[in-house]
């Protein structure tokens, strides 16, 4: 099954930014202008959207990956993603060891993987990642940061470490929720 699937950057493949954002939307609602934004800052470096696709051109998967700013031989891995439809045939361990051995080829220096879940920790144990600590997640792809991030990570360094409070997710809304979150990690 997987021989018929590719993880493709999404930067070079934007007639499926509507679909992803459709993918997106179906699962967590936001915006079409703010994903797309999100979408578009997609390169060669970080952040890079990535796609997985069949033979028959079809979006299948997404899933988003940024630097960390604390630790430069690292990634993490955001809004994993399977068609609804498909879920529960093995596309989302496909998705994630694609991007596992895309990274590799096409960023020897990253050693680990990160990311969240809140109630996908199951899957990613099957796929090889384990709980870990919370880390520093900053948007550091963008442009606010550009020739700054000596100073951040100067500033985080002297940081007291976190509470356990430090691992939640901020949801937008007409309400802000506390959602516990998971941090995991793998070694590539």
């Amino acid at each position: 099954m997987s021989s018929n699937l590719q993880l493709l950057p999404l930067h070079e493949n934007q007639y499926f930014q509507n679909n992803v954002i459709e993918l997106l939307n179906d699962e967590w609602q936001q915006s079409k202008t703010i994903r797309m934004r999100r979408l578009e800052r997609s390169c060669n470096d970080f952040p890079i959207s990535y796609i997985l696709i069949n033979n028959n051109n079809q979006l299948i998967g997404y899933c988003y990956v940024d630097r960390l700013l604390d630790e430069e031989q690292s990634v993490i891995v955001e809004s994993v993603c399977i068609q609804r439809t498909l879920r529960g045939n093995g596309y989302g361990r496909i998705l994630m060891k694609l991007l596992e051995d895309q990274l590799h080829q096409r960023k020897p220096k990253i050693e680990f993987i990160y990311l969240t879940t809140t109630d996908k920790r199951q899957f990613y144990e099957k796929c090889g990642y384990e709980e870990t600590n919370p880390r520093v997640r900053l948007n550091i792809s963008s442009k606010l940061f550009n020739g700054n991030e000596q100073i951040l990570k100067n500033l985080l360094a002297n940081q007291i470490q976190p509470t356990t409070d430090s691992h939640v997710i901020l949801q937008k809304g007409s309400t802000i929720q506390r959602i516990q979150t998971i941090w995991m990690k793998k070694k590539i």
